[in-house]
Formats: structure tokens, sequence, C-alpha cells
């Protein structure tokens, strides 16, 4: 005689229970797919590049904050050119030289200043990077950009940098939207780069704020000296292999 499968039979109260949990698992999974989705998109908006339109729209935006600042009585003077012919040419002729193998990054390089805030930006010896030094109030900080766009991307930061004519234009990501951040005053007018001793001299109070960016200036590979010089090992980043 053939064996007699026995199967169990499920009361009702059981079934229902095992229907609930399924249920109750099925809605977990579901929310799960949708929080990992809703964070992916999140993630994204906070790193995306910014758009032709929005770049045309901060432009206008820096150009019409420029107009109200020359038409306002009080604050015009800090625009004003007060750059000596020296540092003018001094200041072309280092973008010119670095233009031979930074074309689009070169033009950035200087001193940019507003109002008790400056934007120190060195050439790499890496392709494509910038070395951006922060000081304000007597404190700094280094962070490095790259090119994208035609804009400098900083790393770690939410921010894009643009040239406008002799301004500087920055752009902040903000809840997936390019704001500008521009300050009272725009970055204007850039002088010649200094050595980093110097710039941590005058700009830099604190001893151990200065020795962090000289050894950050030093990794990153920064330098204030011409592309063909001996101080320089210009290097080009290697491709990643998939």
């Amino acid at each position: 005689m053939k064996p007699v499968l026995k199967t169990q039979k499920l009361a009702l109260p059981q079934v229902q229970q095992y229907l609930q949990g399924a249920k109750r698992s099925l809605f977990i999974l579901g929310f799960s797919l949708i929080t990992l989705g809703v964070n992916e998109l999140s993630v994204l908006a906070q790193t995306r590049q910014p758009t032709n339109a929005e770049i045309k729209k901060l432009r206008e935006e820096l150009q019409q904050q420029i107009s109200r600042i020359k038409n306002n009585n009080v604050s015009p003077d800090y625009l004003q050119d007060t750059r000596t012919q020296v540092e003018k040419k001094t200041r072309e002729s280092f973008v010119r030289a670095w233009s031979k193998t930074e074309p689009e990054l070169a033009p950035f390089m200087g001193i940019w200043s507003g109002y008790e805030h400056s934007e120190h930006i060195y050439p790499s010896n890496t392709k494509g990077k910038v070395c951006i030094v922060s000081t304000g109030e007597g404190s700094g900080s280094l962070t490095t950009g790259i090119l994208s766009n035609g804009l400098i991307k900083i790393n770690g930061r939410k921010i894009m940098l643009f040239k406008e004519g002799n301004f500087l234009g920055s752009a902040l990501l903000k809840n997936g939207r390019f704001v500008s951040d521009n300050g009272e005053i725009p970055l204007n007018n850039p002088t010649p780069i200094e050595p980093l001793n110097r710039l941590l001299l005058e700009y830099i109070s604190e001893a151990s704020e200065k020795s962090k960016i000289e050894k950050q200036f030093k990794a990153a590979g920064c330098t204030s000296s011409l592309p063909n010089s001996s101080a320089n090992k210009y290097t080009t980043p290697k491709q990643k292999r998939f």
C-alpha cells in the first residue's frame, strides 16, 4: 500500500494570523524601497551639477547685485579696481603661463577679495584641480576644487564658483536648488597669488591653523610657482580601470 501523506489543516485564526504577518512584511518591504528611492533622489539632488539655465540665472543675479552696489552711495568703493598696473600684469602673466596646461582653470587663479573675506585660488600639480584657501577675520581653511562644466566645484562643500569678468560668483546647492551665495560684496578684481608663507603671515592668526593649512597645502600638491618651474612636478590623474 502507498503511504498516505498527511497534511496539517490550519485553523481559521492561524490563517488570519499568517495573512496579517505577510501583509506586514510586504508593507515593511514596500516602505523600505520607497525610503531607499527617496534617499537616492535626495543624494542626487544634493550632488548634481547646475544646469545651463541655472548658470545663466546665477550670472544675471550677480550682475544685478553689482549694479545695485555701484548705484548705492554707501558701498560702491568696495568694487573699485584699486590694483596697480604691476599687480595686474603680474597676475596676467601668471594666468597666461598656467593657461598652457590649465586653459579653463587658469583664469580663476589669484586672490579674490570682498568684504572681510578672500578666496586665494592656487594651481595644483594635479591636472584639473585647484587649491582654495578661504580667509577672513584672521582665520582660514583650505579646500580643493575641480573643473566642472566651466565652473569650479569645491570638494566637500555644496558650492560652485564661476567667473564673470573681474568678479567671482558663488552658488550654493540648497534643498536641491542652486542659489546665489555672493555675500554683501561679491569677490572682485583678483590680485597675484602670494607664496603660502606670506599668506599665512598676513591672513591667519592662530599658529595651529597655520600649521594645518601648510600641511594640507603640501599634501594636496598646491603650488604658487609657474608650471615650468623646477618646484613643480605636474601630474595627470590616473584613469580608473573597470
